[in-house]
């Protein structure tokens, strides 16, 4: 970018000279071209490369990382953008440092969700201990989701480290590395030949927009309506007027009827009503910012659960949809 100072200090640390490098740059023409986009004169500068040291090469951008080596040490210099970030670590600096290395490193990524950092840790506290000497563990919590990752030189033995959790913590368990619960949820759908729908109200979408995110969700999302009014939530959805003038839009019985009711508009298996308050306005006494109902129709009965998550707005949507997607998984390993 026209601000970025740091390929300007590293030549300037290294002794080196920007070289145009001719050839990237009509690659990155045509790439622009293919979208019938002009590239702006600005993106020459991603085209320059040092006359004394290496470029890494950008899987999925255009701005490309710098390599330079002194006295045994390697300095690196990659975009800011974390998935270019990411693939250039992964497709490049990785590989380079574990050739160099001659050392090899196991590790193995378990996704948890439903349990705190502190109450997975005091689970599988015996199991640390029992492994010390030759696993290295590091608990990684996330806002919906806490991920446990284990090193180790010895395969074998992370392998045993990775059982004995699985016997653990068993269905607070829903993957591994990359994996998703909308995945893992998907897959579950998939093997048991059932569809679903949504009724959304806090999270606004955002339920349907992970179940999409995974390809071939047509084979189990129907459909789905964003019902914020009341009035959509009677029309379209079918929860009695009289229900939200009884119970309010937020409570235990209107999620449990836009559950049942969008069920039945679709025709699917399952369906899923999800009606809170994200904030940060909105909030009383009895109904604080962050209370969140969620139904569940499935298999012939209801499940409706009440959540109170935080104070943010951001936050509680995705805390919703991460919830639903996790109710939905436990139901269907039943």
């Amino acid at each position: 970018t026209h601000d970025d100072v740091t390929p300007s200090a590293f030549y300037k640390f290294f002794s080196a000279k920007p070289v145009f490098d001719e050839s990237y740059w009509k690659d990155l023409v045509k790439r622009f071209a293919k979208r019938d986009i002009k590239i702006p004169e600005k993106n020459r500068n991603q085209a320059m490369r040092p006359n004394n040291g290496k470029v890494i090469d950008n899987p999925i951008g255009s701005a490309r990382g710098l390599y330079f080596e002194r006295d045994g040490i390697k300095y690196f210099a990659l975009p800011g953008v974390p998935a270019e970030m990411r693939a250039m670590m992964e497709s490049t600096i990785i590989p380079l440092i574990h050739d160099d290395s001659g050392v090899e490193m196991f590790v193995k990524t378990i996704r948890t969700i439903g349990m705190g950092e502190s109450a997975i840790a005091e689970k599988i506290e015996h199991l640390i201990e029992k492994y010390s000497t030759k696993v290295k563990i590091a608990f990684l919590p996330q806002l919906s989701r806490v991920d446990i990752r284990l090193f180790s030189r010895d395969k074998k033995l992370l392998g045993q480290f990775v059982n004995d959790i699985e016997n653990i913590l068993a269905e607070k368990i829903y993957g591994y590395s990359d994996d998703t619960i909308e995945e893992a949820v998907a897959k579950l759908l998939i093997n048991n030949k059932m569809t679903i729908a949504t009724a959304e109200s806090c999270t606004g979408g955002l339920l349907a927009h992970r179940l999409t995110n995974v390809s071939g969700s047509s084979k189990y999302l129907l459909g789905g309506v964003v019902s914020y009014s009341n009035d959509i939530k009677i029309a379209e959805v079918g929860v009695n007027k009289e229900t939200i003038i009884a119970h309010g839009a937020v409570s235990e019985q209107t999620a449990g009827e836009m559950a049942y009711g969008i069920q039945e508009k679709f025709q699917s298996d399952i369906g899923i009503g999800i009606t809170g308050i994200a904030g940060p306005t909105g909030g009383t006494d009895e109904k604080p910012v962050g209370l969140v109902f969620i139904g569940l129709a499935i298999n012939n009965k209801l499940i409706v659960k009440r959540f109170l998550f935080l104070k943010d707005r951001k936050a509680n949507k995705l805390l919703s949809s991460q919830t639903a997607l996790n109710m939905l998984r436990l139901q269907l390993l039943k």
